[in-house]
């Protein structure tokens, strides 16, 4: 798997914009690709292209992260629909955290509830994150309207370690709130 630093004037950047209008949905793009791109460089955030070891310059899909001296925040990963499968996720993760070393990778996804609309893909996509090494930390997060479990790449990770990462996170995100993040009873 080889992952690469994406420019806003790289070629790949037409195909990462497409991918994220597809891949989240409205209320989870809190900024246009288009602002990200125009933030880019006052911005912690790394924009990183995947791409498969047998065809390097096939895109396959991306991450974007936000970094703080600490952490890194995983705040989007996608990959191409016709590339899903065979195990490309997976490879990216093990890729991901080879790239921030030993820095904790922080993460959110939307709690399993049976009576969501779509319970069984967050259902994959919580075993996904698990079956990849990632920790559920106990700590919860509700973002426009949608409650979120906190996870970590690194057992430990606290309520702290997501509180000052989102107050960082937000403070340079034009019109973000930090959500409060609680423990269920």
């Amino acid at each position: 798997m080889i992952l690469r630093l994406l420019t806003p004037d790289h070629t790949d950047i037409p195909k990462v914009k497409k991918l994220f209008e597809e891949a989240f949905p409205e209320n989870e793009r809190t900024m246009s690709m288009d602002d990200i791109l125009a933030h880019a460089e006052e911005l912690p955030i790394d924009l990183i292209g995947i791409y498969p070891d047998e065809t390097p310059d096939d895109f396959a899909g991306f991450f974007l992260t936000f970094k703080s001296d600490a952490s890194v925040y995983l705040v989007y990963f996608a990959t191409c629909p016709e590339k899903r499968s065979g195990g490309i996720g997976s490879k990216a993760i093990g890729a991901l955290k080879e790239f921030y070393g030993e820095k904790p990778i922080l993460f959110s996804y939307e709690s399993v509830y049976e009576e969501s609309d779509n319970a069984e893909q967050r259902e994959r996509r919580r075993s996904f994150y698990l079956k990849n090494g990632f920790f559920e930390t106990g700590w919860f997060a509700r973002m426009n309207d949608t409650e979120f479990i906190l996870a970590s790449s690194k057992e430990g990770t606290g309520k702290e370690d997501f509180e000052a990462f989102l107050a960082g996170m937000t403070a340079g995100v034009p019109g973000a709130a930090a959500p409060e993040l609680y423990r269920r009873d």
